[in-house]
């Protein structure tokens, strides 16, 4: 494993070159023979479809043809590549109902993962360890949240300074039940602004704009100190299904609370693969040096051309314990390049969901609770 273990001791998220072009496709090829020889299903999918990876990857340009397992799999298996007594962790995706998709680490993946999420926030220029911060969390407190994999990732996101206090949106009520205490977060936020010190805020946006939008309309305004930032994540469905656009979330949050855009990031990501996908000051979610992504024709899983909407294929040599190195998505997406932001990686341009199927994720619980 001595380039994957390269590629995640590389610090500089976005430095894509020569060197780093190459520890990635070395690690990938490491990756695939760990995964073929420690799980027989991805090798009987390797072998059904002919791949040898010394034969069929000769350069990046193939790096597409790594066979993948679809994302909906991971709701339905229980798919390891070690033992089981190696797994310290589970996560499941936030849906309330229906089957939800769980990925299943080990010591190492987490490690690693938890490397990806820390290099691309400082390679962002967002972290901030010697700064002390209040927190406001619109995901679950740590108690309520359990196994679901977007509170635990939204906690992470409160690592990145000093914390005075962390207020989480969603506890418990007196039944136990999962509750989105609004008022509080009001609360919370105008004790936090008599402090004078940064804020800094995580979570789902249908719940931070459920709350600034009643600040909104109540002609609230804050004013908190410019290197505040805001991460959001997941959850972009308000009750009765309507979608929140990006900009509208970024506007009302500089109105109500003076947070600039190019301090408001998003992330994307899915549970199945794990490596977060984080805007720049430009808006753009960009492909870190530890995975590639690519959107694919739907019938052929071949590769688009720049710009071309297609299901998103997304690769990553990161995880030891399950044959996730070779995800395909249910989310339409196009590649871009060029960012105006000056970093060289491509983005991606998200498109909507694939499928008239509504899977149960983060959006849909998110509205089905803001709707209690």
């Amino acid at each position: 494993m001595e380039h994957i273990e390269k590629l995640f001791k590389n610090p500089a998220a976005f430095d894509l070159n020569d060197e780093t072009r190459g520890d990635f496709l070395e690690a990938m090829r490491e990756a695939v023979a760990f995964h073929r020889k420690n799980s027989k299903i991805y090798d009987g999918i390797c072998s059904r479809s002919g791949f040898s990876f010394d034969r069929d990857v000769g350069g990046e340009g193939d790096l597409h043809k790594v066979p993948h397992i679809m994302a909906n799999v991971f709701k339905e298996m229980k798919l390891l590549s070690v033992p089981e007594s190696q797994i310290t962790v589970t996560f499941t995706s936030s849906g309330t109902t229906g089957s939800k998709s769980q990925t299943n680490l080990d010591v190492v993946s987490i490690a690693r993962q938890r490397f990806t999420r820390n290099s691309t926030v400082e390679s962002y220029g967002l972290a901030a360890y010697d700064t002390e911060v209040n927190y406001l969390c619109f995901s679950y407190d740590p108690d309520t949240g359990g196994a679901k994999g977007a509170a635990h990732t939204h906690t992470a996101y409160t690592s990145f300074a000093r914390a005075r206090e962390v207020f989480y949106a969603i506890s418990r009520d007196e039944k136990g039940e999962a509750k989105f205490k609004i008022d509080e977060c009001i609360d919370a936020l105008a004790r936090y602004a008599g402090t004078g010190i940064a804020l800094r805020i995580t979570g789902f946006p249908s719940f931070g704009y459920t709350a600034l939008k009643k600040l909104d309309e109540m002609g609230k305004r804050f004013e908190f100190p410019p290197d505040s930032v805001l991460f959001s994540g997941g959850g972009w469905k308000l009750p009765g299904g309507d979608p929140i656009q990006f900009y509208e979330y970024a506007e009302l949050v500089k109105r109500v609370l003076g947070i600039p855009h190019d301090r408001i990031r998003d992330v994307y990501g899915m549970i199945e693969h794990g490596i977060p996908y984080m805007t720049c000051g430009c808006g753009n979610f960009h492909v870190p040096i530890y995975s590639r992504v690519y959107s694919v024709d739907p019938v052929q899983a071949e590769p688009l051309p720049c710009g071309e909407k297609g299901l998103l294929k997304l690769i990553t040599p990161y995880i030891q314990s399950v044959p996730a190195i070779s995800v395909l998505s249910t989310d339409y997406g196009a590649i871009g390049e060029n960012c105006p932001c000056g970093l060289k990686t491509p983005y991606i341009m998200l498109k909507g969901r694939a499928g008239v199927k509504k899977y149960a994720g983060c959006g849909i619980s998110a509205a089905q609770l803001l709707s209690r």
